[in-house]
């Protein structure tokens, strides 16, 4: 490895670690070969073969190479995520790509990095989701949108909440009160303060709706209905057919329950331990 004093090396990613010399940054590889002739205000690390760097308030992107991805320099930009990195320039934000294209003719007033193939953005005080190819998932624009996460995004509406999916479509034709992300298949709902859960085939978990409810935990989720607490499974069982003061989630095998002030454990089978 070449030996050079600098006041600072980082850490190695992605084959190259960032390093300081008299205020000024570079990236070197792990022969110690400087990457560009240019050093730079500021840089970031390598992230899917790409380094942010900044030079006189302006900031672009290096390959590996030392190359610079764009002839345009931005006002800010961002990581790459999924092969596109955000770009700020006069207020205004864009998605580039590895080989130096705008991902859109139009510039927009705020957008968030891809997930699962779909990044939300935000035009005139409205909201939607773009693809890969620059084209709109929905013809409705939105109040306010989530990322994809598990195939769903959550969107508000009028005050009013949904999912939807890659293909555009809504998950329900119902819009709910709030509505939470997915996880262990199912996500939460709240209608008229009842919450229930929803699958991704737009299904009810229960045909009782309830006073509250917890996402799901080792196999069951937490729901109070009457100030008393109980636990669902997939299926829309309940656990017991008792009904307790106060209920814990599930360590492992049993959960806490209280019953007329006195705590107990319940185990997986609905089994109450005296």
């Amino acid at each position: 490895m070449k030996q050079t004093k600098y006041n600072f090396i980082g850490s190695f990613n992605e084959g190259f670690a960032k390093v300081e010399l008299n205020g000024r940054l570079n990236f070197t590889d792990e022969q110690g070969s400087i990457i560009s002739s240019q050093w730079f205000d500021d840089c970031w690390n390598f992230h899917e073969g790409f380094a942010r760097v900044e030079l006189n308030g302006r900031w672009n992107y290096i390959n590996q190479q030392g190359n610079y991805l764009s002839d345009q320099w931005f006002n800010d930009s961002w990581n790459f995520h999924e092969g596109f990195a955000a770009v700020e320039l006069y207020g205004k934000y864009n998605f580039i790509d590895r080989q130096g294209n705008l991902i859109s003719k139009q510039w927009f007033d705020y957008c968030f990095d891809f997930k699962e193939g779909l990044a939300a953005i935000k035009l005139n005080h409205k909201w939607n989701y773009i693809d890969k190819q620059g084209k709109y998932l929905s013809n409705q624009w939105f109040d306010e949108c989530g990322d994809f996460y598990k195939d769903f995004a959550r969107l508000k509406l009028n005050e009013k909440w949904n999912f939807i999916n890659k293909q555009g479509n809504y998950l329900s034709e119902r819009w709910f009160d709030w509505c939470s992300i997915f996880h262990k298949g199912f996500a939460r709902v709240r209608l008229n303060s009842g919450f229930n859960f929803i699958n991704k085939q737009g299904n009810y978990l229960s045909d009782q709706w309830f006073d509250y409810c917890d996402s799901f935990y080792e196999d069951f989720a937490r729901v109070k209905l009457n100030d008393k607490w109980n636990f669902i499974d997939y299926h829309g069982y309940l656990l017991s057919d008792k009904w307790f003061d106060w209920c814990n989630v599930f360590n492992t095998v049993v959960a806490t329950v209280v019953i007329n002030g006195m705590n107990k454990t319940i185990n997986k089978k609905g089994e109450i331990a005296q």
